[in-house]
């Protein structure tokens, strides 16, 4: 299949943390009836959410119910999407205490589902759909917070004049105890809908995982009238029809950060020096583990700001002395929380334990066996944004973001006894004239070799490149590189040729740089010589270097194998045409409807539904007259194959 470029999981290697984080909150005036508020991303508005609050009554107590529905429109790096996120809560209308919590999340193929019970001095969370249940205890002072009733914080900033005051609460995404700090910044008169309200302005800050933002709460009702957060995200009360025409927010800018250098053999890159400002969330810094093995630091870290400058250099591990496999690190009590299921590495799920087994059967050692599982998730789960959450729902649609690869990894090796962990931070990545990209990969122990990095996404199974910079491990679903800026001061490309060497490339394949005319639109595609690589230069989106050709004339992507060239020639001889393809993996998902009669039966196996992840589309092989069709689902159109050629591919019916 050849094809524009653009599609997602080329354009960028990236982790994209995008949790319902707008805690979006009625100013009601009313004691029952829906309230509407706008959702904003990077001045666009996006979404809205619609809260309904009414009485129920509950084992005999009076209780306030909120029915909070958020609807958003989004796109990141190629995929439009929708985030749809429903909640009820069950509130003590005096202590705005909630008693019952439940919460649904849709994003793509992305489902999360949790139910909260408060019950005995404690909140028994159920997921429903692992079954699994988690109890955390309480005790008599810890805050269960919802999204429309704040009385404490009246009680405490606007009747008690406090200026800071910590509290332990309950967070229901994370299911822990966590420490919120609320700081009193202004008394302001804000007008929203048409009309004004007294609120009280405070800073929100979540000190267990850095995560700030600011609340206007109306000082005479105690509910939430507007939230802003950092990188530009806002909900605030609005008319019903402010929201009839919301458009799609463009995340690109929230999870890339432009910098100064233009680099396309990512892979090769075996030493850079940056300077950088970030400010994460998802949790609290520590500086002294910004240098680890591979990587130094130099700067300040106050609170969760980052300012300074990294060295990155990474060696590559040969596997000597590798533990053998299956490996015991049962006498390592320091290794055990890396070897143990929690959250979303399901190591214990017995579909993930069989197939970690059947790929690591007859390794070596432990280093075999992981680059084993490494090398299944680069090349059995393609790049979808978002992904599938889980290491199960991402083994089972076989696609996910780098966040999903990652646990999927660490999974598989923990579920065969690997101590293996998912970190995060950012990747240099060839897109937008080069930038840093919020990324998630893994660290897998390997004895006295310690921790080492490994990164599936990047189809980097046995090594990393020295274009990540590592803020930590992976904690919670808050996790956002909130980068601030970033500069590259200098870089090194591994295996760069230089004097004759690099002139005699250069003039073997000068007759195949040039531009080219895109096949749609009026987009012109730059073919050139970046570091001794031939590379495309797909404007305003990715810099793609070029494997040498190999026998069938293919010009193979290094950052995105999937990925290849071929050119044409002219009568002439000299190259006219560029064919950019993509080989897309479909599992197949399910049966068709029906099966007409008279199908040949070498054609049977073959009809079905093949799900293309990255779209979120299905698309469906039939048989027609004899021979295989395809139902394109995104262009509307059926497609004839030809009969398979020797090693087993079909041509559609114009030769493509």
């Amino acid at each position: 299949m050849a094809m524009n470029v653009s599609r997602a999981g080329i354009a960028a290697i990236l982790l994209v943390a995008i949790a319902p984080a707008w805690p979006a909150a009625p100013a009601g005036a009313e004691e029952t009836g829906k309230i509407t508020y706008a959702v904003e991303i990077n001045d666009t508005r996006c979404g809205y959410a619609e809260l309904e609050v009414s009485p129920i009554e509950r084992d005999g107590r009076e209780l306030t119910m909120i029915q909070h529905h958020v609807f958003v429109m989004i796109s990141a790096l190629g995929s439009t999407f929708n985030s749809d996120v429903e909640l009820t809560y069950y509130v003590d209308p005096v202590s705005g205490q909630f008693t019952y919590h439940d919460s649904d999340l849709k994003q793509g193929d992305l489902a999360l589902s949790n139910r909260v019970y408060i019950e005995d001095g404690a909140a028994r969370f159920v997921y429903p759909e692992s079954g699994e249940e988690k109890t955390v205890e309480l005790g008599g002072d810890v805050l269960l917070e919802n999204t429309y009733l704040f009385p404490h914080l009246v009680r405490d900033f606007a009747q008690g004049k406090a200026k800071e005051k910590t509290y332990r609460a309950l967070d229901v995404r994370d299911a822990v105890i966590q420490n919120w700090t609320y700081r009193h910044l202004a008394d302001e008169t804000i007008e929203l809908a048409g009309e004004k309200h007294d609120a009280i302005v405070l800073e929100k800050h979540v000190l267990d995982t850095g995560i700030k933002a600011n609340m206007w709460i109306d000082r005479a009702t105690g509910v939430l009238l507007k939230t802003t957060f950092p990188n530009n995200r806002k909900s605030y009360l609005a008319r019903p029809a402010d929201v009839k025409d919301i458009m799609v927010a463009k995340l690109d800018e929230s999870v890339i950060t432009r910098v100064n250098v233009s680099i396309a053999d990512t892979k090769a890159i075996e030493y850079m020096k940056v300077r950088a400002v970030f400010e994460p969330t998802g949790l609290v810094v520590d500086g002294n583990e910004l240098s680890v093995p591979g990587q130094s630091f130099s700067g300040t870290v106050e609170g969760n700001r980052i300012d300074g400058v990294f060295e990155i250099e990474h060696s590559r591990y040969d596997g000597a002395d590798a533990p053998p496999f299956p490996p015991d690190f049962s006498g390592d009590e320091t290794l055990k929380p890396f070897l143990e299921a929690k959250d979303f590495i399901e190591s214990d799920d017995p579909v993930l334990i069989e197939q970690a087994r059947k790929i690591t059967d007859g390794s070596k050692d432990s280093w075999e066996a992981a680059v084993r599982l490494s090398e299944w998730v680069a090349d059995e789960i393609g790049y979808a944004i978002p992904g599938g959450g889980t290491a199960r729902k991402t083994y089972d649609i076989r696609a996910g973001e780098c966040g999903a690869h990652s646990i999927l990894l660490a999974s598989f090796c923990r579920a065969v006894g690997i101590p293996a962990r998912v970190v995060w931070g950012c990747m240099y990545v060839p897109n937008f004239g080069g930038a840093f990209g919020q990324h998630g990969w893994n660290e897998i122990y390997m004895g006295d070799a310690g921790w080492v990095p490994v990164d599936a996404t990047a189809r980097e199974v046995d090594y990393l490149d020295s274009g990540h910079i590592r803020i930590g491990e992976y904690q919670s679903v808050s996790t956002a590189l909130n980068a601030q800026g970033a500069e590259i001061i200098d870089y090194r490309i591994a295996g760069t040729e230089s004097g004759e060497e690099a002139a005699d490339r250069e003039t073997a394949y000068e007759p195949y740089t040039g531009e080219y005319d895109a096949p749609r639109g009026d987009e012109i595609f730059t073919v050139l010589m970046m570091d001794g690589s031939l590379t495309v230069d797909i404007p305003n989106r990715v810099k793609l270097a070029l494997n040498d050709p190999d026998e069938e004339g293919r010009w193979v992507s290094k950052l995105a194998p999937h990925v290849y060239c071929t050119f044409d020639e002219g009568d002439n001889g000299a190259v006219e045409t560029m064919w950019i393809h993509e080989v897309v993996s479909m599992p197949r998902t399910a049966d068709i409807d029906s099966i007409p009669e008279g199908v040949p039966a070498e054609l049977l196996p073959y009809l079905g539904v093949y799900r293309f992840a990255a779209a979120r589309a299905d698309f469906t092989v039939r048989c027609v007259d004899g021979g295989l069709v395809v139902d394109d689902p995104l262009d509307k159109s059926t497609v004839g194959l030809q009969p398979p050629d020797e090693q087993g591919g079909r041509l559609d019916q114009y030769g493509k």
